[in-house]
């Protein structure tokens, strides 16, 4: 148990206690005398400090072409369960990406492979760790079994002018191989696919049509509308660094109209489809005029899946069609269910699908018949768009290529992600699939909350930064490859949150810490991205990554060539439960109740649909908080009730956003309808047309129709709100401004415009529970109000697991006001129980108590240490420390460059030392992780500012005995060991350092001062 006292703020119990030493004391509001804890907050307080393993962090176990054994599978199960691990998820792949080459060991899924699987299962099952498998040796989803058929498809077209009257038969020409596709810049692995002959990417036809030749100009495809042209049919590639609005502003920004367009009649287009053979040829009657004939087919990309064990490499999935799906469960999934045998279910619980890296597919085999079933309306007449014609009008041209893009995100959603749910929920499984990005190609047409919405356990993921550490580190002048941030926030967690919440799933999901910084991390660097993605919505860690290790690999071992490396060999291992438990309180209380937002954003149906990064809407405000809807939940899961938005789970939201664009399907403009008469607050323009071709041109008047008796004359302009039935619509009002008509303030507020305090509400029975993080690197103190009242706040300190009330808290115009003290990125849980809050002083004035008492330094623990190193990895046994000094300014090179552990030892004396006074002690800089003991006395270990452990009683006047061990991370090692031979290497991996890269700073820093708590 002693592992669970890590201290960083120092003991949140002795500060609290700290204060009550000093006179402050803490009174009950008699309008609502104390009660009693509620059974639900007590069990609730009950299990913070050690929730136990469904709310513990889990990792990407990898399996590195098949270099596991048995010794190794049973240690690293038994230091996860040791360390404060729930869960691991398996990946099997090849060598370690990024030129990190892995020794070959048992082949997946052979015999050798099969038993190691089973042992890793067995060993789960007896330590209590749950299980996931990715379905695909690296990924995405493929392998040896696909063939070209049932591959990745991008659509292919062909033309040609004849004249009529006349009988014609021959053979229609095929297309390019690389019809349209001659922009690829990030599709994986296009330059080995791209130019292979017809012959060998499996072309099929889909569809011939004619059209009449007075328009053979291929209009929208040149001039001024070729930049939108190739987003817009579904072509154009891009970085998975590509913003969302970059991706989504091409295909809704509307084409004009040109002189000269000449549109084709969308009556007038022949279908010679039944007239053509397998083999091209076509025998037709050729009308009067001169015609021209398109010949749409499709070929497999050719896409592979990513660093593919070679026995198990092979051609990627068809994403639109779940006859991959069903060979990639046959092949592989039923095998990993048969070798669990009793423990499928139990042990493994989920199968994996990760994150989409297969470029842009575009196309199915049966893409005709899925256009009709989810649009109503055949679309053969409209394939010439795609090659650049004008087909009905430009208008309507554009609209059939967002009903065509709709159209592939359905697909993906329905054919791949729900099929496969549907394949594990058959066999007792869940499924956890990185659905929606960051994705490669960044312009995969898809309808993110839906792929995730698919998703038992919808995931996203976060990086670190690559200089995320250093002052200036994450200014988005360096580029997001750099900083992986966009305005701060992490890509696509905050969509996953919103997915989870508006389809009805607990858990949100992220692969975390992915980075290509090898060894530079510890978990006091990593808080702030953990917090920062908390404060998102994710709730379920999957650390990125911990490498399987064999111990006679030594160390650091064999690694991946992208992660921040988080396994037994790393060199803070021992202290590493701190960290883990720290995010097991977060992901305890970040699961309960229900997330708080006052606003849900509808995304449109425009597609690719993707979430923007969390943000502060000028129209909104800070302090308020969002989820973002698409389509399919407008639709199907939203309702009104009391006046408020709420889906069948029990989420609620007090306004509706429409996007700024007046499209709008007629299902969906009848449901706002719907919802507005029943009494729901929505905000946006008012709909003119229908953004698809269905029932063209009926749907449109009935837009018009609905939109007319819902807004009225509301015009955003003269008149800027109407009510219709029992709600109202508001066009061209600032959000805050509504919300603060019906008297909705912010939900939480930070006075200290200098600070960057950032928050998330989850609401559980009768709790509140705030989470409140310091995004900076220093000290901030804040007045914080948050919109609660009539209850009780606590401090809740999940890096230490205490609890404790708080002494001076101000109910007052709806808000509770507390004050609020934080160190360099510290983050609390203020949690509201319902049993009466502390009643305010006469007038709503704060009383004398402070919630942070005051620290004074006493005495400085000056002059020489003893630091005692491990001599087997080249450390001097003892060495005595004048001062206190970064390792890497020392003039031994067994220092300068030491990795580990190093005990520093200090005798001192504390005479000033006052009974009844209470102590800390502050150890200063350190670099970069600490343990701590005094007086034989173990205090816990330190991994985050401030760096203070409370000794009250522990001090002595003389004799007293500070021991301090402190760790430091690989790179200093292996910088020293990259001037060596091999033969003379303490270190082993297959990760390269470079003999004169900078030192990290390490050591015990300090100063070390012990202060007393006023």
């Amino acid at each position: 148990m002693d592992r669970r006292k890590f201290i960083t703020l120092g003991s949140l119990t002795g500060l609290l206690l700290a204060a009550a030493k000093s006179g402050l004391t803490q009174w009950i509001d008699e309008r609502e005398p104390f009660a009693g804890v509620a059974p639900a907050f007590r069990a609730l307080k009950e299990k913070f400090p050690a929730p136990g393993q469904p709310f513990q962090a889990g990792c990407y176990w990898w399996w590195f072409n098949g270099l596991v054994d048995k010794e190794g599978i049973t240690r690293d199960l038994e230091e996860f369960k040791a360390k404060g691990m729930g869960e691991v998820l398996m990946i099997n792949s090849a060598g370690g990406l990024g030129g990190a080459k892995v020794p070959q060991g048992a082949l997946f899924l052979s015999p050798e492979w099969r038993e190691l699987y089973r042992h890793a299962l067995k060993e789960a099952n007896r330590l209590g760790l749950k299980m996931g498998v990715n379905m695909s040796s690296g990924w995405c989803m493929g392998g040896p079994w696909i063939p070209p058929q049932h591959a990745c498809r991008w659509f292919l077209q062909s033309k040609i002018t004849v004249t009529g009257p006349q009988k014609f038969s021959g053979k229609l020409p095929l297309p390019g191989n690389r019809d349209g596709y001659d922009n690829l810049v990030n599709a994986p692995g296009w330059k080995e696919y791209i130019d292979l002959p017809l012959e060998q990417i499996d072309y099929r036809d889909t569809a011939i049509v004619a059209i009449p030749a007075g328009a053979d100009k291929n209009p929208l495809r040149t001039g001024k509308r070729a930049a939108l042209f190739p987003a817009k049919t579904n072509r154009k590639d891009a970085s998975n660094f590509i913003k969302a609005n970059d991706v989504m502003t091409p295909v809704a920004t509307p084409w004009e109209i040109m002189p000269g367009d000449v549109p084709v009649a969308p009556e007038s287009v022949i279908d010679l489809t039944g007239k053509t053979g397998a083999d091209g040829q076509l025998d037709w009657d050729v009308p009067a005029g001169e015609w021209t004939i398109i010949r749409t087919g499709h070929r497999m990309t050719g896409s592979k899946v990513m660093i593919a064990q070679p026995e198990a490499s092979g051609l990627s999935v068809d994403w639109l069609s779940h006859t991959g799906v069903d060979l990639q469960f046959e092949n592989l999934g039923k095998i990993l269910l048969q070798e669990a045998g009793d423990l499928a279910g139990k042990t493994l619980t989920y199968l994996c699908d990760d994150s989409f890296e297969d470029g842009f597919p575009n196309w199915t085999e049966n893409i005709i018949s899925q256009f009709k079933k989810y649009r109503g309306y055949d679309p053969t007449p409209y394939l010439p768009v795609l090659n650049g014609y004008i087909i009905g009008s430009v208008e309507q041209s554009d609209r059939f290529l967002n009903d065509y893009r709709k159209t592939v995100a359905d697909c993906l959603a329905d054919e791949h992600y729900k099929h496969f749910a549907g394949l594990c929920h058959k066999h007792g499984l869940q499924v956890q699939n990185e659905a929606a990005g960051p994705s490669r190609s960044g312009t995969m047409c898809m309808d993110a909350l839906k792929n995730l919405g698919r998703s038992d356990m919808p995931q996203g993921e976060f990086w670190l930064g690559g200089k995320h550490d250093e002052e200036g580190g994450l200014d988005e002048k360096l580029g997001y490859g750099m900083v992986r941030l966009e305005k701060g926030q992490n890509k696509v967690t905050k969509m996953v949150a919103s997915a989870a919440h508006i389809y009805g799933k607990k858990t949100v999901s992220a692969e975390s810490f992915t980075s290509f910084r090898h060894w530079y991390d510890y978990p006091g660097n990593m808080k702030q991205a953990a917090d920062r993605a908390f404060c998102e919505g994710v709730n379920r860690f999957l650390i990125h990554t911990s490498t399987a290790t064999r111990l006679q690999d030594g160390k650091p071992g064999i690694e991946y060539g992208a992660g921040t490396h988080f396994n037994p060999n790393v060199t803070w291992w021992n202290q590493a439960g701190a960290f883990l438990d720290y995010l097991s309180r977060c992901q305890y209380l970040l699961q309960q109740g229900l997330f708080v937002a006052d606003v849900l954003y509808y995304n449109g149906d425009v597609t690719p649909n993707i979430v923007l990064p969390k943000h502060v809407d000028p129209s909104l405000g800070k302090g308020y908080d969002y989820d973002v809807c698409n389509e399919e939940v407008l639709l199907t899961r939203v309702s009104v009730k009391y006046g408020r938005l709420v889906l069948p789970d029990g989420m609620s939201y007090r306004l509706l956003v429409l996007p700024e664009n007046t499209s709008m399907p007629v299902p969906v403009m009848q449901k706002i309808k719907e919802l507005v008469f029943a009494g729901a607050t929505v905000v946006g323009p008012k709909p003119e047309k229908d953004s698809g071709l269905n029932n063209f041109p009926q749907c449109d008047v009935r837009v018009k129709e609905m939109a007319g008796a819902v807004w009225g004359k509301c015009d955003g302009k003269n008149v800027k709100h109407q009510v219709y039935g029992k709600g109202k619509v508001y066009w061209n009002i600032p959000l805050k401004a509504i919300l603060k008509e019906k008297g909705i303030g912010p939900d939480f507020i930070c006075d200290n415009e200098n600070a960057f305090i950032d928050f998330i509400h989850r609401s559980a029975g009768d709790t509140d529970i705030y989470f409140v993080a310091n995004r900076n690197n220093r000290d901030e103190k804040a007045e914080c109000r948050f919109r609660v009242t009539g209850k009780t706040p606590e401090l809740w300190d999940a890096v230490t697991g205490e609890t404790g009330k708080i002494v001076n808290a101000i109910s007052k115009d709806g808000y509770t006001q507390i004050d609020l003290q934080f160190a360099p990125f510290q983050s609390w849980f203020i949690v509201f129980n319902k049993t009466g809050l502390q009643k305010p002083a006469r007038g709503g004035a704060k009383n004398n108590a402070a919630n942070f008492p005051v620290l004074t330094p006493v005495q400085e623990l000056t002059g020489a240490w003893k630091v005692h190193f491990d001599t087997e990895w080249g450390g001097p046994a003892t060495v005595e420390f004048e001062k206190l000094e970064d390792w890497t300014k020392r003039p031994e090179e067994n220092i300068k460059y030491y990795s580990g552990r190093a005990t520093y030892i200090k005798h001192f004396d504390a005479g000033g030392i006052q009974a009844g006074k209470s102590y800390f002690l502050e150890t200063g800089v350190v670099r970069n992780i600490a343990e701590l003991t005094l007086n034989g006395k173990k205090l816990g270990i330190l991994w985050t500012a401030p760096w203070r452990a409370e000794v009250t009683g522990l001090l002595k006047p003389s004799g007293n005995v500070l021991e301090i061990v402190v760790v430091n991370c690989w790179p200093n090692r292996l910088i020293g060991d990259a001037a060596l031979p091999l033969e003379k290497r303490l270190t082993r991996t297959n990760i390269t350092f470079k003999k004169d890269a900078q030192l990290m700073a390490s050591g015990l820093l300090g100063p070390v001062v012990i202060s007393e708590s006023k």
